[in-house]
């Protein structure tokens, strides 16, 4: 971090010192003398290393800032100018240049049209994003590609993605950032030794800080609270996580997922509504030491994870378990904790153990029963049978649900039908028409278990050509002609047409998918945040020769 402050301080006192001008931007500009009523003007006008300074009002702009420069607002307070867009494909600030201070602003979107990203970093360093109020955009701060930035004392709300997303980003600093209200807070993909320090991210609808296959990142002095689950790392390895306080999150304060060699320590964690910290899965070689976690569920739950160190932790008033094992084979070593007033200590479920157990006392208490002729004995073991023999016929049913009318999807292709006209000598458009019927909320294909299936459904339909592509004996090449974002009603035919164009003298399978996106409330290993779900589609063959 103070490699980053130096260095960006040091750039912007060799800004100063070049002859560098300050231009002014004011709605009322006459745009003489340097002063503009536009601020991509200004930029388009301005030179490497001028300040462009903004008096108050409300712009309605993108911009796209090439050079290095200075960009903010005459008082320093974010509410004296707004940036405002509603171009949903399109970043509000978009930096392509090294060396850009963005100081000031309220950056938003229309609530119409939300914008890709408030303040885009696109490949590149030593830049200070700072004091900035960024709300109603997919992304409040996305930075891709980037190194060496400043990204400090912002304020990320509303927003419907991410607050702060870093992707394939190292060693850049996120300090003293409030992020909040957001569908999620702050999220690493693919980045490694970034600082993420003495930030707050709370009431984010799923996590607040989350991480996927980055590595040696600093995660300390944050406060994570109020969200679904206040940390999150997905195939994460080798972070310090120090000194944070993790309360009051709807389930776990920290979520482990095959993460290995990351240091918990010192983090104050609790309240939380299910574990304060949770080793899912395949997680190994993570030190867990001097924590205190206080009044959650559980204090630490260990499912499929061994080898991990969990040493001089303070553990108090744990609902349940100081610390519980899913399992009973897990090999990790614990060790000079303190237990205070939970209900459990260290406890291991032994689940065959304790069916063994109950067998043998059953046999043994129906021995006696008929040896000692005690029939009270006898017709209360019998009843006790029956119940146990009709649970596990009822467990059986509902885990494996014997439903011979469960229809196979959800959405059904029908009436598909193809014209095709000649473009030219050597390709053809084919327009498709059909209908969705959009008919059942539970299928084998996906089930309603989350209520997700609404009577209005977003879906992506796609349409995929197959065909041999040299001959009847060479491989099949697939390629996607077609996709489009509908909605479909429920119990609705939902008429819909496409048109592609496809290379004439072949003939094609032609597949209509029909995909929902499921969201995610942590990072998969596999899936990242959100994965799709089959819903139905329909395969048709079509000889354009």
């Amino acid at each position: 971090m103070l490699k980053n402050i130096f260095m960006i301080s040091f750039l912007l006192l060799t800004m100063s010192c070049v002859s560098a001008t300050t231009i002014t931007v004011d709605m009322n500009s006459s745009e003489a003398n340097n002063s503009f009523s536009s601020i991509q003007d200004a930029i388009d006008f301005s030179q490497a290393n001028d300040s462009i300074v903004i008096y108050d009002g409300i712009y309605s702009e993108v911009l796209i800032i090439d050079k290095p420069l200075e960009l903010r607002s005459s008082s320093l307070n974010p509410n004296d100018v707004i940036i405002v867009s509603d171009e949903a494909s399109t970043p509000i600030i978009h930096v392509i240049s090294n060396n850009v201070e963005i100081t000031g602003l309220t950056i938003t979107g229309k609530d119409e049209g939300q914008p890709v990203s408030g303040v885009f970093l696109d490949n590149v360093e030593n830049s200070l994003i700072n004091n900035n109020k960024i709300s109603n955009t997919q992304d409040g701060i996305l930075v891709n590609r980037s190194s060496g930035n400043y990204i400090q004392n912002n304020v990320l709300s509303s927003n419907t993605v991410h607050g702060i997303y870093l992707v394939n980003s190292n060693d850049n600093d996120l300090i003293e950032n409030r992020i909040h209200d957001n569908e999620r807070g702050l999220y690493l993909k693919n980045s490694s030794r970034n600082v993420v320090e003495q930030n707050e991210a709370y009431d984010n609808l799923y996590y607040g800080i989350a991480l996927l296959d980055s590595d040696t990142n600093n995660i300390t002095n944050n406060r994570l609270f109020l969200n679904e689950f206040g940390l999150s790392l997905t195939g994460a390895n080798y972070n310090l996580i120090r000194d944070n306080y993790v309360c009051d999150n709807e389930q776990h304060g920290f979520l482990l997922w095959e993460a290995t060699s990351n240091n918990l320590k010192g983090n104050f964690l609790a309240r939380n509504e299910d574990s304060g910290v949770y080793l899912k899965l395949f997680c190994s070689n993570n030190i867990v030491v001097e924590n205190c976690i206080s009044s959650n569920l559980n204090g630490i739950s260990i499912g499929e994870s061994s080898n991990n160190f969990i040493m001089n932790n303070t553990f108090s008033s744990n609902e349940n378990y100081a610390i519980f094992h899913l399992l009973a084979g897990d090999e990790n070593i614990i060790k000079g904790n303190t237990f205070q007033d939970n209900s459990s200590e260290n406890k291991k479920i032994v689940f065959w153990q304790q069916i063994v157990l109950f067998i043998l006392a059953f046999a043994i208490t129906a021995l006696i029963a008929y040896y000692f002729k005690i029939s009270w004995l006898k017709k209360g073991l019998f009843g006790l049978g029956i119940l146990i023999i009709v649970s596990l016929i009822l467990l059986i049913a509902w885990y494996f649900p014997f439903e011979s009318d469960l229809p196979a999807n959800n959405v059904y292709v029908e009436n598909l039908e193809f014209n095709a006209s000649p473009i030219n000598e050597t390709h053809s458009s084919v327009a498709l028409s059909m209908n969705l019927n959009y008919l059942y909320k539970n299928s084998f294909s996906h089930s309603n278990e989350h209520g997700e299936m609404t009577d209005q459904l977003p879906v992506i339909v796609q349409v995929i050509s197959s065909t041999h592509a040299n001959g009847p004996n060479s491989d099949t090449r697939e390629v996607l002609e077609s996709e489009e974002e509908i909605v479909l009603e429920y119990l609705g035919e939902n008429p819909y047409e496409c048109t592609i164009d496809l290379e004439s003298g072949k003939e094609y399978s032609l597949a209509v998918h029909v995909q929902m996106i499921e969201e995610l409330p942590y990072p998969h290993p596999y899936y990242g945040e959100m994965r799709w779900e089959f819903l139905g589609g329909h395969r048709e063959r079509l000889d354009l020769r």
